[in-house]
């Protein structure tokens, strides 16, 4: 049965569900941090971790939308088809079994259950509970046709339930004023918060979760193209509305606490510390549910999206069951190797990747300028990829002295990490110029 009516009531679990899925680990940890850190910049922080964590995610859902497509390789397709199959792989690897999911269990234990257990079982703890935590994810993913009233309706709403009791906490009785910034948030408070918001990884998870919120839509028996798009753009609005305003508050919370507990660069220390300091062992049992929930739902998300994609990429020659069950097994290896371990092989690969999805997404969302022309994609993505690679290897301190000297010299930006901005916006003005020279000729 068709239903090709802009229905609110539709549109609204399928916007919470897409805000479960974006909202999981480091979407807890790393704004308070950011908060204590940035201080009196808070705002300017809050900017560039805005723009990097929500705004770009959401322009990767509008791409998906736009080219009205549920296949993630189709934004990178002017470039060539190898490339972008290569790009949706990378991403799909590293918010996937890799990196991400094992993310979720590791941050949900360590910061909301490890409190709660006694001293007698800290060394089988994180083994029974990533059994615990990655059933469930196997059992929500294994049926992906339930997944907006498992996410949208149920578990979604607990989540925001448990973070709005921790936020009215803190507004209603505030622990002092804000501080001054250190030195990185006191020289380029904006860039310093652009970066961190690549630790949420939400960017790289765009272009997966745009192709299954599509599905989603197209499953309650939308066919119209146009009502498809409009739907997944108001799905996004409503997932970024809520991710901000969280963002927001859970850094303002960080930027107080520094008047309570001093500097504090853990962020799931940080959150168990104000939420104790507000709640006693209550504030614990609350920690515990907001980071269960969020972390579950972002990998039940995380899973299908990724099981859905390398089940169509291999024509389904991978099933997806079994997709889901060796995602799920592979993810809980993984998180036994510890938060730290996974954040710190992570960070390198983040770092890649980020620029090319965000040139991608620049260039997709750009296409009433760009309409999709070969030759501007090329130029563009093959700059952006040279210095993003470059940047990669430099946070994995694998370093060209003599190299890296003259860049921060002649490249502007290249000092403080953002050395492919130019690369990336000069690629598209030469694309569009020679597009015009063509036209002329």
């Amino acid at each position: 049965m068709q239903n090709d009516k802009i229905n609110f009531s539709l549109i609204i679990p399928i916007g919470l569900m897409l805000f479960s899925f974006f909202f999981g680990a480091g979407n807890l940890i790393f704004p308070p941090v950011l908060g204590q850190m940035a201080g009196e910049n808070i705002g300017w922080g809050m900017f560039g971790f805005c723009l990097s964590g929500v705004g770009f995610p959401l322009l990767g859902v509008l791409a998906m939308a736009m080219k009205q497509s549920d296949n993630p390789d189709s934004i990178a397709m002017p470039m060539h088809p190898l490339y972008a199959r290569a790009v949706t792989i990378l991403c799909a690897l590293a918010i996937g079994p890799l990196f991400a999911i094992p993310r979720t269990a590791a941050v949900s234990f360590d910061t909301g259950i490890h409190s709660l257990l006694p001293a007698s079982c800290e060394a089988l703890g994180l083994p029974v509970y990533t059994v615990f935590f990655f059933v469930l994810t196997y059992f929500f993913s294994i049926n992906p046709s339930k997944i907006i009233g498992h996410i949208g309706k149920f578990l979604s709403p607990m989540l925001l339930i448990c973070l709005a009791v921790l936020v009215i906490c803190v507004f209603v009785n505030p622990t002092g004023s804000l501080k001054m910034p250190n030195p990185d948030f006191a020289v380029s408070p904006f860039f310093r918060g652009f970066q961190e918001g690549y630790n949420t990884m939400d960017l790289l998870a765009a272009i997966l979760f745009g192709s299954i919120t599509i599905k989603a839509i197209e499953a309650q028996g939308i066919t119209d193209k146009k009502v498809l798009t409009k739907l997944c753009s108001y799905a996004g609005l409503i997932a970024a509305f809520f991710l901000a305003i969280i963002y927001a508050a859970l850094a303002y919370t960080g930027a107080l606490s520094i008047n309570v507990f001093g500097v504090i660069p853990n962020g799931a220390t940080l959150l168990s510390k104000i939420c104790t300091y507000y709640m006693g062992f209550g504030g614990q049992v609350v920690l515990a549910l907001i980071i269960f929930f969020a972390c579950l739902t972002t990998s039940i998300g995380l899973t299908t999206a990724i099981s859905g994609y390398f089940a169509e990429l291999s024509n389904n020659r991978m099933q997806y069951e079994r997709l889901v069950f060796f995602i799920s097994a592979f993810s809980l290896v993984v998180a036994n190797f510890g938060l730290e371990n996974i954040i710190k092989f992570s960070i390198p690969v983040i770092c890649m990747l980020y620029p090319i999805i965000i040139a991608l997404v620049i260039l997709n969302v750009g296409r009433v300028i760009i309409h999709d022309d070969q030759l501007t994609f090329r130029i563009c993505l093959t700059l952006t990829t040279i210095f993003a690679v470059f940047d990669g290897l430099r946070v994995a301190n694998i370093r060209f002295m003599a190299l890296d000297n003259f860049l921060a010299q002649n490249l502007p930006l290249f000092d403080i990490g953002f050395g492919w901005v130019v690369p990336c916006f000069g690629g598209i003005a030469v694309g569009l110029l020679l597009k015009a020279v063509r036209k002329a000729n």
